[in-house]
């Protein structure tokens, strides 16, 4: 039995004939955010269960930067005027007013990105593959056999293509890429036209192949074992099934293994670059350590839509899931098996619990005071900085400690000792309310008022702890305050 996706896969790679290379890739035309996380997170978990074998692989991450530039997303909406002028050019070509291209931002970001979560593949440009003229060859004989290749697309898309060939020239006049068509080819060049009323010849150096032929070319290219995609391209008609014929049918060659994975929502919709819907990971790395993010991504089934939203209400829930997979061990349930292997992926045992370092800063309010109490980890209090600094900090955690002096349950506070664990005060509260014929949730939240002034908080006797049995004792006694 397979615990979790990345063995599945991993063994699958290995029925096949070494050399394994894993490829995927991306469009470079947006601020990264968890869709394209995932672009390069999963292959990462297959790469280095297969690492954990003792196999050597190789893992290829594709910047697909001869797209098409076609929208002005959110985070450059101050540039809109410039942008537009660039619109329908390849992005490696695109001009951006800060950098040497459009692509050039993005792709900038990703490697920043990849770095940032210690993945390892090798960063590839497919505009540099085309000037190498590495897509020539099949671009010919996609041309040479464009009956055939137009009948696979039509047949596996659903689509009926008019005008259409493999290929989409650059525009040597406007340099758009959207506006241009082949009027007629041999192996020596091909000759196009463009909406600018530009009419041009090539030598097929200046161009991309249609996606559905661009996509099973870079896998011929690289000679991928596998690679993935979201669900939409694995649906029926989708351009899976396009590569996966135009391999058997054209290339003569196996396709490489496929798997699909879901959706990253957030709030029940799709993350989106272009619209800018949904939290940036560049902005979500000042939130979450990208242990933890990467670790909540790959715990889930893949094919499962993932709804990861960290705002402050579920901040805490998704450190929990994490810190307590930190210390899964034994026989595990299958859901504790996958978050197992997942954290085995992408986690880091942090030397201190982030819940605990947010509890005892409120306290104490001085990192410097909290080392007296806890051991903290140093690269976890940048965190806290942020959620305190924007915001972020948990409405259960977002306190200070604030004691008013007791007007009765002295007789409780007095017998709690100093021994006592976190769940033993816990306990003891709730006992005591059951023994007096008393609500636990109205003493409960009476100690809440008189500890921080609040009707909840942290876990009862965590807290209690964490400012200390004896301190406690003596800031609620009446006489303990004037």
């Amino acid at each position: 039995m397979y615990w979790h996706w990345s063995e599945r896969l991993a063994d699958q790679v290995l029925s096949r004939s070494p050399p394994y290379v894993i490829t995927s890739g991306v469009t470079p035309s947006g601020p990264v955010h968890l869709g394209t996380l995932c672009e390069f997170l999963f292959p990462e978990a297959i790469y280095r269960t297969l690492k954990s074998k003792g196999v050597e692989a190789e893992f290829y991450f594709i910047m697909d930067d001869l797209d098409a530039l076609d929208s002005v997303n959110l985070e450059l909406a101050k540039y809109k005027d410039f942008i537009e002028a660039e619109m329908g050019k390849p992005l490696s070509i695109a001009k951006d007013p800060e950098y040497l291209s459009y692509a050039e931002r993005y792709i900038k970001e990703i490697e920043y990105i990849v770095n940032l979560f210690g993945a390892s593949p090798k960063i590839i440009r497919v505009s540099e593959l085309y000037k190498k003229g590495l897509f020539t060859p099949y671009a010919k004989l996609y041309m040479n056999n464009i009956e055939k290749v137009k009948d696979i697309v039509e047949k596996t898309s659903g689509r009926t293509l008019t005008d259409w060939t493999p290929i989409m020239p650059i525009c040597e006049n406007c340099k758009r890429i959207d506006s241009t068509k082949v009027i007629s080819w041999n192996d020596s060049y091909y000759e196009y036209t463009c909406k600018c009323n530009y009419t041009g010849k090539d030598d097929y150096k200046n161009y991309k192949l249609q996606w559905r032929l661009h996509w099973p070319t870079w896998q011929a290219i690289f000679n991928t074992t596998i690679e993935g995609g979201g669900v939409d391209h694995f649906t029926k008609g989708g351009s899976r099934d396009t590569a996966v014929e135009i391999h058997k049918q054209i290339l003569n060659r196996e396709p490489p293994i496929g798997y699909k994975y879901g959706f990253v929502l957030i709030e029940g919709k799709k993350y989106s670059k272009s619209k800018g819907f949904g939290m940036y990971v560049k902005d979500m790395v000042k939130i979450l350590p990208p242990p933890i993010i990467a670790y909540h991504l790959a715990k889930y089934d893949l094919e499962e839509n993932i709804d990861f939203n960290p705002t402050k209400d579920k901040l805490l829930n998704i450190i929990a899931d994490y810190e307590d997979a930190q210390k899964l061990q034994g026989e595990l349930s299958r859901a504790d098996r996958k978050r197992y292997i997942a954290f085995k992926l992408f986690g880091i045992p942090y030397k201190a619990s982030l819940r605990d370092m947010l509890l005892y800063y409120n306290i104490y309010k001085d990192w410097n005071k909290v080392k007296v109490h806890i051991e903290i980890d140093e690269k976890l209090i940048q965190y806290i900085d942020y959620w305190i600094k924007y915001d972020m900090v948990p409405d259960d955690y977002n306190f200070s400690y604030n004691p008013k002096p007791l007007n009765k349950y002295l007789d409780l506070i007095d017998s709690l000792n100093s021994s006592m664990q976190p769940i033993d005060i816990h306990n003891f509260i709730y006992e005591y309310a059951k023994t007096n014929n008393i609500d636990p949730k109205e003493l409960f939240k009476f100690l809440y008022n008189h500890l921080i002034n609040k009707d909840k908080g942290p876990r009862l006797g965590k807290l209690i702890y964490a400012i200390g049995v004896e301190r406690v004792k003596k800031d609620l006694k009446p006489h303990s305050i004037a």
